[in-house]
């Protein structure tokens, strides 16, 4: 009788505590980016240092812990947007803030090679690319050459968020704690809010108000991040299952409510009606009419919003650089945001970015004319292409949703995107802390909608599949 030779067993790998094998080569390679930083940095930018070390360790454990992290902690980073922490050359400056997008990119950029990800095969990379591709080729052109690449970076930073987190988060459970991480975000920032709020600490720029700002820069963008929150708040506090979870959220939506006010931002207020109108032409159409009917009892029955608004028509220009109104303002501020690029660069790839923030020391107030300016028609195609191709995913999504969980979920994003096209009409839209949040909500939509499977963009090769066992000699002896 023949004998089988035992076989030993199979090696368990070296590292079988990591989720994958490309996240410890992700690891050891920011590993190496930190002891570059401290190697470099000068020792005040022991923060820097120790951000990015706490970052590497979450990713040595799990990638998308580590992404989850950096979404956490973004908004309240925010506040040192103005704090160097490595002087640059020009006016350009190197800050947390800077270096959670830089981490993010680094991240991204590791995933996609060590899982060969086909980038093409990602639902909206391709007009996201563009943009990156045209305003990147300005950047020669651009009046402050390190401020456009610092601005580049940052749109970079919220695209490959958005890679990452469509590639990475696939299950329903995944998706459901990105939403849990966007509402936690908001937490720290909602309370400083609240504490300059009573203590009169806020913006005073604008005189007469005490505009909150949170950890953030200014109060406008405060505004706009909080009109992006308040849509998908309302959702989870609907179809959570925990108690903690409801009463944190039933005092987190009144209190958003309140702190968008108390920024004293009129876009920020328009984009709640916006919010309010999309909401009821999905659900009651015929409720549109108590719309206006809200708006005037507000107007009338609150002096601080009358007398915002009432600011934004009256006065007049009391010299060539200001005007009392709000209204005649940003025409100025327009008429001269158009003369900053020549016809030849409106036709290529614009004046380059922040080329109106340089040349004016303000920000064009109009979004998709500062895209024009700066990036040219191209760019500015190539944006709309984008907004209009995540708008289709999002409408296929709520149209086709099997649960009304999702269906929910889309109708949210649904309302964030319309507040947004309809800011950017007045205001800056694409500010980075903005792009974080908006960027890890779009992943979310693409991903539950069913327009992106991260199998269809991977490449690796598969395995060989493993030899057939011999039969035992038994069997072997059995006659046919």
């Amino acid at each position: 009788m023949a004998t089988q030779t035992a076989r030993l067993p199979r090696r368990a790998p070296t590292f079988s505590f990591v989720r994958r094998e490309s996240d410890l080569w992700l690891a050891l390679a920011l590993g190496g980016l930190v002891g570059l930083l401290i190697f470099k940095l000068p020792v005040e930018s022991a923060l820097a240092s120790a951000v990015v070390g706490a970052f590497v360790i979450l990713a040595f454990v799990d990638t998308r812990v580590a992404v989850l992290a950096l979404v956490l902690v973004r908004a309240t980073i925010d506040v040192t947007a103005t704090v160097p922490l490595l002087s640059a050359s020009g006016s350009s400056n190197v800050n947390a803030a800077a270096v959670m997008s830089l981490l993010v990119i680094g991240l991204t950029f590791a995933h996609v090679a060590l899982n060969r990800v086909d980038l093409l095969r990602i639902p909206l990379v391709k007009p996201f690319g563009i943009f990156l591709l045209i305003s990147l080729l300005g950047v020669g052109v651009a009046p402050d050459r390190a401020r456009a690449v610092e601005e580049w970076l940052r749109v970079a930073g919220a695209f490959a968020l958005y890679v990452i987190v469509v590639d990475l988060m696939a299950t329903k459970a995944e998706w459901r704690w990105v939403v849990r991480v966007i509402l936690l975000s908001s937490i720290v920032p909602l309370c400083v809010g609240l504490y300059q709020f009573f203590t009169d600490t806020g913006n005073h720029d604008t005189a007469g108000y005490n505009r909150i700002q949170g950890t953030l820069v200014h109060p406008s963008p405060y505004g706009f991040y909080l009109v992006q929150i308040l849509p998908l708040a309302v959702f989870f506090l609907l179809y959570t299952r925990s108690k903690i979870s409801r009463v944190g959220l039933i005092a987190m939506v009144p209190l958003i409510i309140f702190s968008i006010y108390a920024t004293q931002t009129r876009g920020a207020w328009i984009g709640v009606v916006v919010v309010v109108a999309v909401f009821m032409l999905a659900r009651a159409r015929w409720s549109l009419v108590l719309l206006p009917l809200a708006a005037g009892a507000l107007f009338f029955a609150v002096p601080s919003v009358r007398a915002r608004l009432d600011s934004a028509t009256t006065g007049t220009c009391v010299s060539a650089s200001y005007c009392q109104s709000s209204v005649l303002w940003r025409q100025k501020q327009w008429e001269d945001t158009i003369r900053i690029a020549s016809p030849a660069q409106i036709a290529t790839t614009g004046a380059g970015l922040a080329a109106v923030d340089v040349d004016l020391g303000l920000n064009a107030h109009n979004e998709y004319l500062r895209l024009l300016v700066e990036t040219g028609i191209g760019g500015l195609i190539a944006m709309i292409i984008l907004y209009r191709s995540l708008l289709g995913i999002a409408l296929r999504g709520y149209r086709e949703a099997p649960t009304p969980y999702q269906r929910d979920l889309m109708l949210a994003f649904l309302m964030v995107w319309a507040a947004r096209v309809v800011i950017g009409l007045t205001d800056n839209i694409i500010i980075v802390v903005l792009e974080w949040y908006f960027w890890a909500f779009a992943a979310i939509v693409v991903g539950m909608s069913g327009a992106y499977r991260p199998a269809w963009a991977h490449q690796r090769v598969p395995a060989a599949p493993p030899p057939e066992a011999e039969p035992p000699p038994e069997a072997a002896a059995l006659p046919a």
